[in-house]
């Protein structure tokens, strides 16, 4: 089985909070377990909790969607119920848990509201890049006519990021 951030192009992948804490000789190899697409609701962080798709089993390959807006999974639960591989788990109190074939991950995590990763073209990409280096041009700028003014002293001015005062 692949991994998942093999299976679509199209969402976000994260990893599940976990990884961070195995040793990396442990994480390696077992990443395919560790990879998930957040969905609406899913709440980043060190604690994340929320929605999401995974990986489930590698024999047969079976996705998981869990999910604790259960409505939503019974309307997901009806359009894919006929196809082979799929199954549910509604049992769980205030949660729902989808199982499905790879070959559904688009249609279940566009049904499922999952974050899609950002797709900037060429020259949207090249205005950012250049929208970012005014940014850094005009706090050169600001910083040094701070020095000037006799508000921000030259230390200061190295260390600026870290020293922000708001009047």
């Amino acid at each position: 089985m692949a991994v998942i951030s093999s299976l679509t192009k199209r969402f976000r992948i994260v990893q599940e909070e976990s990884w961070y804490h195995e040793k990396s000789e442990i994480r390696k190899p077992d990443r395919r377990w560790y990879e998930i697409i957040p969905l609406k609701g899913f709440v980043k962080g060190p604690s994340q909790e929320g929605p999401f798709i995974g990986l489930y089993s590698e024999a047969p390959p079976t996705l998981q969607l869990y999910t604790t807006r259960v409505k939503q999974a019974r309307i997901i639960w009806k359009k894919i119920k006929k196809i082979p591989g799929c199954r549910a788990d509604f049992h769980l109190d205030g949660e729902a848990v989808l199982y499905f074939p790879p070959e559904l991950l688009e249609q279940v995590a566009e049904m499922a509201g999952a974050r899609k990763r950002r797709q900037l073209s060429e020259e949207h990409r090249a205005k950012l890049i250049e929208a970012g280096e005014k940014g850094r041009a005009a706090l050169q700028i600001w910083k040094k006519s701070r020095v000037q003014d006799g508000e921000m002293t030259r230390e200061e001015e190295d260390t600026f990021p870290a020293k922000v005062t708001f009047r």
